[in-house]
């Protein structure tokens, strides 16, 4: 393994995206102010949801379509003629995409929880929707990955970021009728169920083969460019 080359990779795509990266932050971190201000009516939390969500997909498909543009502007068969090996260009791809998302992911998951439990007004019982929920992007997010490296177009990173939008909707529906997750919604305290660690051990599961098809139809390639 390079790991010089790999850490350069994953640095160069950290800096082409740090602008986009520090708007989200702070617009995240104003929605989190609006939300605890409004104190914990439905519609600051619908708000803060459908705010958090569109900031955490949009950033997501911003990340990834640094893959497809190394593709579409030629810089991928000069980033190839380096001392790299497939597999550690993938691993560059991934750990770069995913790690700037998880930056920003972990953010918005500490501060939706951190708001819930100190905000006047919410129900600490909408923790684990809001971790399964944000499981769900994060899952989501990886799907985008998957297509993005091993395709590298522009039209199926854009056509899975959209129903990748859309699925969230339906997810959110069907885990907030599952009946053990609802009734704990409105409930002062937490209480996790066996459907919520179903659920996340799913999206766990789901994350792995995701990332594992991705390194193993990469591997499988024999022409990057």
């Amino acid at each position: 393994m390079n790991y010089f080359l790999v850490k350069h990779l994953v640095l160069k795509d950290w800096y082409l995206n740090r602008r986009m990266m520090v708007a989200s932050l702070v617009t995240s971190a104003l929605t989190f102010v609006a939300i605890a201000a409004a104190g914990g009516s439905n519609i600051s939390i619908i708000f803060g949801i459908i705010v958090l969500a569109t900031i955490l997909i949009g950033m997501g498909a911003v990340i990834m379509s640094t893959i497809v543009m190394e593709r579409k502007q030629q810089t991928l068969p000069f980033v190839m003629s380096l001392p790299i090996s497939y597999s550690e260009y993938t691993t560059s791809k991934v750990l770069g995409s995913l790690l700037l998302f998880l930056v920003l992911w972990t953010a918005m998951l500490a501060g939706t929880i951190v708001t819930i439990l100190n905000a006047p007004g919410f129900s600490h019982g909408l923790v684990p929707f809001v971790i399964i929920m944000m499981l769900e992007i994060l899952v989501s997010t990886c799907l985008i990955t998957t297509v993005a490296v091993t395709t590298e177009s522009q039209g199926w990173t854009i056509g899975v970021t959209q129903v990748g939008g859309l699925a969230l909707n339906a997810v959110g529906y069907y885990v907030a009728h599952i009946a053990s997750i609802r009734a704990g919604m409105n409930d002062h305290a937490i209480h996790w169920s066996k459907s919520a660690t179903i659920l996340v051990l799913a999206e766990f599961t789901m994350i792995c083969l995701m990332l594992g098809t991705t390194f193993f139809i990469q591997s499988r390639k024999r022409d990057f460019v």
